[in-house]
């Protein structure tokens, strides 16, 4: 791979990555510029493999039973106002893994999955349950072969 389609690559995944967390943020609520700035400026930790990610932790009040599944690596959180939080992080899994992944321990952990569509290479689910509502979307990273790129934004059900 060349220097240059490496960087017209990884643009791709931010542009993917931007237009994803601000479909995540409007999903539970209106579109607002400044929450679609601050959306943005997440979108760059998307673009990065599994393997060179820096991990951050999650908030300690964030809920357990939304945690994303075992080995994912966060790499971004932002809490909004109403309890939201926004959540940037990559599966070192290729995408079919991740999916059944993400499907697998919404499930088990007691959330009721709607409104979700898959294509050949990515995906997205509203999720809700415990109180919370929230939607996650994935999406197979060209830069990062057998890596998938994890958005999620979680909020309280009021």
């Amino acid at each position: 791979m060349t220097r240059g389609r490496g960087r017209a690559v990884r643009a791709g995944a931010q542009v993917f990555a931007g237009a994803a967390a601000l479909l995540l943020a409007g999903a539970l609520t209106g579109c607002e510029s400044a929450e679609q700035k601050a959306t943005e400026s997440a979108a760059d930790q998307m673009s990065v493999c599994a393997r060179d990610a820096s991990a951050v932790d999650l908030p300690a009040t964030f809920p357990s039973k939304a945690a994303l599944p075992d080995g994912y690596v966060v790499t971004h959180v932002e809490s909004r106002d109403g309890g939201r939080v926004v959540v940037t992080a990559v599966s070192p899994k290729p995408f079919r893994d991740t999916l059944k992944d993400m499907q697998a321990t919404y499930a088990r952990n007691g959330w009721s999955l709607s409104q979700g569509e898959v294509e050949a290479d990515d995906a997205e689910s509203n999720f809700s349950g415990n109180g919370l509502k929230g939607r996650w979307a994935i999406r197979a990273m060209d830069a990062c072969k057998g890596n998938t790129a994890v958005s999620l934004v979680t909020g309280a059900t009021g």
